[in-house]
């Protein structure tokens, strides 16, 4: 068992591009120019939901830092994002804000938070980890633009570049093209690579984000992939959370324990998982986390083109992705 909690289950011939996915989590390390070694950091809006893309980026974060050598001084969620977690930022030495997918106007609690932390922290270098952009109207990106480009020392760091660009052009003159963090976990499921899956995945979106491909037979999300204890686990410490930013506690202890659950959810997650392949997925961490464990990934796009512009960037040299680019998934090219 490693350290994510998996357990290794049978032995056959590794699949996948291990180079280029290596090239990809070495790449995230280019946040060190941001984020200095031994620097105390403020890590914001971890996520406390049973989204697994999400979990994978939040792992895949604290492997940076524990490879970076920097102390998390404090660590807030939406749920405590209370007066005491504010004022605990002030001793750190940088704000650091999670990466993934909710850089918009679609999940506005998330931007509403970043936008806080800039207006009230102009003195401390605020880092955004890798992020798609997505805005529905120039009026909402206009808006919540206005309130990043006040801040002096801003770094964003975008996953494509569509991203870039508005990020560039609106928001920040420090911008960095880095892939998802969650690639960093490549190493973690080594042995879980060995393993020769033999049933097909559907993982397909029911959320906002869905696309044309929802109705698949077979599919099923990420809710249905976890167990019932899977989601009380993560569950437990969100009410926690909630209560506790209700009453505006610190909760230091809240986050070991979500900490733990998350590992052993992810760890045990992969196990049940690595029987399957191919992936077929409209998730753009569907596809990450299938090639973390050496799957072959189909990928349909979301509903705003954010898994195609993302492998558009990083997918050149991954040999077992591939996307449909056809809502109907009538027709699969390589990415």
């Amino acid at each position: 068992m490693n350290d994510i909690g998996y357990t290794a289950v049978a032995s056959a011939a590794p699949v996948g591009s291990a180079h280029r996915m290596r090239e990809l989590s070495a790449l995230t390390d280019q946040l060190r120019s941001a984020i200095p070694s031994g620097a105390r950091v403020g890590y914001v809006d971890y996520p406390m939901h049973a989204n697994v893309g999400d979990l994978l980026i939040y792992l895949g974060a604290l492997n940076f830092f524990q490879a970076n050598g920097n102390e998390i001084a404090t660590s807030f969620c939406i749920f405590d994002a209370g007066p005491r977690a504010f004022d605990s930022l002030a001793d750190c030495d940088v704000i650091v804000c999670h990466g993934g997918g909710n850089f918009g106007d679609i999940y506005p609690a998330h931007q509403n938070l970043r936008e806080q932390i800039v207006g009230r922290f102009p003195d401390k270098p605020v880092v955004v980890m890798p992020q798609s952009f997505h805005f529905k109207t120039e009026d909402a990106m206009r808006q919540s633009a206005s309130h990043f480009q006040r801040h002096p020392n801003l770094t964003i760091a975008v996953r494509d570049t569509h991203s870039e660009s508005l990020a560039k052009a609106h928001f920040t003159d420090k911008v960095m093209p880095l892939p998802d963090m969650a690639h960093r976990l490549y190493d973690e499921f080594e042995l879980l690579r060995t393993f020769r899956g033999s049933a097909p995945l559907y993982l397909m979106r029911r959320d906002v984000e869905a696309s044309g491909t929802t109705g698949i037979a077979g599919g099923r999300d990420w809710k249905d992939l976890l167990t019932f204890a899977d989601k009380a686990a993560i569950g437990r410490y969100r009410l926690a959370a909630m209560v506790a930013g209700r009453v505006n506690l610190s909760t230091p202890a809240i986050q070991r324990g979500h900490h733990r659950a998350v590992k052993r959810v992810i760890g045990e997650l992969a196990s049940r998982l690595v029987i399957n392949d191919p992936w077929i997925t409209s998730r753009l961490h569907g596809a990450i986390f299938g090639l973390l464990l050496g799957r072959t990934v189909t990928l349909h796009d979301n509903s705003y083109g954010k898994n195609s512009r993302y492998f558009a960037q990083w997918g050149k040299g991954i040999d077992t992705i591939h996307m449909n680019l056809d809502p109907t998934g009538a027709a699969d090219h390589a990415a």
